[in-house]
């Protein structure tokens, strides 16, 4: 990564969170009792059920770019469903290809998608959806799974064959509900869409027109509550 663009990053969001923090006040975590990280994740996979979203907010700098989308809660980056398996619960998501892993949906159990040591924080949001709809959701990202659907690095709403985390997540809620669930969409601003383009190499007039669906897209609507918050750097 070029060091000017991290550090334009870093300027950025250390904008955002000053301009975010006098507009709303300073952000706020649910109170798990416990210091440890890896007993606040023991906590929340207990707390894991059928269909929950669960966020997260990685160290990477490209995570900084990401939550920046977000315009109601700027605390995460990257999201997965939970689906059980053989009564152990995992997180469903889709990452890109990089050097160490294949892209792809993965499932993953939450102490490796939340590990503290590549994570600053994670969330936990349950949907108003009831059994047979979440047996719907089940069916529709193991589907996508087993076609081997890959991850979307041009962020185009528009397709299907190939979708990003948000985006999947967002059309399979609309799938499984008869669309009762319908996920808003966010257009980033003219900042955030150079910077998108410096990093992902896409047309600056591409990504100045697209729209997305941010993180907090996925929870911060009338379908979705709040289960709990965990801040992973905070004792």
């Amino acid at each position: 990564m070029k060091p000017w663009f991290v550090v334009l990053l870093i300027l950025y969001s250390v904008c955002i969170c000053v301009r975010s923090t006098k507009e709303k006040g300073p952000a706020t975590f649910a109170k798990s009792g416990r210091t440890n990280p890896y007993a606040m994740i023991a906590e929340g996979q207990s707390l894991l059920r059928e269909g929950d979203l669960v966020v997260r907010l990685n160290r990477d700098p490209l995570s900084g770019l990401i939550k920046n989308f977000n315009r109601t809660d700027k605390n995460y980056s990257h999201a997965g469903l939970v689906f059980y398996e053989n009564g152990y619960p995992y997180i469903f998501h889709i990452i890109n290809f990089d050097k160490n892993e294949t892209g792809g949906i993965r499932k993953d159990s939450l102490s490796s998608f939340c590990d503290p040591k590549k994570n600053l924080a994670f969330g936990i949001f349950r949907y108003s959806i009831t059994s047979a709809e979440i047996k719907k959701l089940k069916n529709i990202i193991y589907g996508w799974r087993d076609k081997g659907m890959q991850f979307d690095s041009v962020f185009n709403l528009k397709s299907d064959d190939k979708m990003y985390c948000s985006e999947m997540i967002s059309k399979a809620l609309a799938q499984a509900t008869n669309k009762r669930i319908a996920i808003q969409s966010t257009k980033p601003t003219r900042v955030e869409a150079a910077l998108f383009s410096a990093y992902s190499h896409l047309p600056f007039d591409y990504v100045s027109k697209i729209q997305v669906i941010s993180i907090d897209n996925l929870y911060a609507n009338s379908y979705c509550q709040l289960i709990k918050k965990y801040n992973l750097c905070k004792n």
